[in-house]
């Protein structure tokens, strides 16, 4: 088996760091203008900006509707507000009036380090979008069952079974269960959320051989005529004269027969019986 390496951990903690960098160089801005604002002896009831609320609707989530006036603390001036600037914490009401929105002041280097940091967050934010979804538990991939079950003993797939997902199967509810088949053949019934992704990707070789195997034990022999070939299915013509649509998927062997051409085919039982070709 082709054993892949699961790089989700490895992206999230890339993420974390280039997030933490990131939260830190916003921290050091901020803590830096709050400090200056202190320092120069801001005004906490106006913030810098030389007006109150005085009243709210508070209909409006964005308070658009507000009114304010001018600040009227003691020692509150356009110079002492000069000298400090303003507090580096915005609020919804600051969108509303001139030069009141802080932004922070940063060197162009630091600038362009958080532009690159930003754009290496969102392609690693992307690519473990990719790896997750490689990695979740889908048809066609290779898993491992690792947490066990509850419920009677008998009826519980062990830990440690390892198998290729035939399918997965919704109940009414909800609930999700693999169709997983081990390398003799053996199906098994794990709920999705007991197996973990070993392989996204394996090699089909085996698995394709035991479904023929499968098909020769437990699947009806017929003889048919190829009338048409699509991408996905083939109209065939049974020796009674019935013509119907085969899905390839559930007979592969049809893809290397030609239109005109009389296979000999092991058909699934359920599509016999749909198709009253056995009683």
């Amino acid at each position: 088996m082709n054993m892949q390496s699961n790089n989700v951990a490895d992206i999230e903690d890339q993420l974390q760091k280039l997030r933490s960098s990131l939260q830190k160089i916003r921290s050091d801005s901020y803590n830096k203008a709050l400090a200056s604002f202190e320092a120069a002896g801001g005004c906490n009831r106006c913030r810098g900006r030389g007006w109150c609320v005085t009243w709210d609707t508070m209909d409006s989530m964005t308070g658009c509707y507000h009114e304010s006036s001018s600040c009227d603390a003691e020692g509150c001036t356009s110079e002492t507000r000069a000298a400090s600037g303003l507090h580096p914490q915005n609020n919804k009401y600051d969108n509303f009036h001139n030069n009141s929105k802080w932004s922070p002041s940063r060197s162009p280097e630091i600038e362009v380090e958080i532009s690159l940091t930003d754009r290496s967050i969102r392609d690693l934010e992307c690519k473990l979008s990719l790896e997750k979804e490689k990695w979740s538990v889908s048809k066609g991939t290779v898993c491992k069952v690792v947490r066990p079950s509850k419920g009677p003993k008998n009826r519980r797939v062990p830990v440690g079974i390892i198998g290729f997902v035939k399918h997965i199967h919704t109940n009414n509810w909800g609930g999700q269960k693999c169709i997983l088949i081990d390398d003799k053949g053996q199906q098994w019934w794990p709920k999705i959320e007991q197996v973990d992704v070993i392989d996204p990707d394996p090699d089909m070789e085996v698995w394709n051989k035991l479904d023929q195997e499968d098909r020769e034990k437990t699947g009806y022999p017929v003889v048919v005529t190829v009338k048409r070939k699509s991408a996905k299915a083939v109209l065939i013509k049974t020796t009674r004269g019935t013509e119907f649509w085969v899905p390839l998927s559930q007979v592969p062997e049809l893809k290397k027969f030609r239109q005109g051409s009389v296979a000999s085919i092991s058909m699934p039982m359920w599509l016999a019986k749909k198709n009253d070709l056995c009683g």
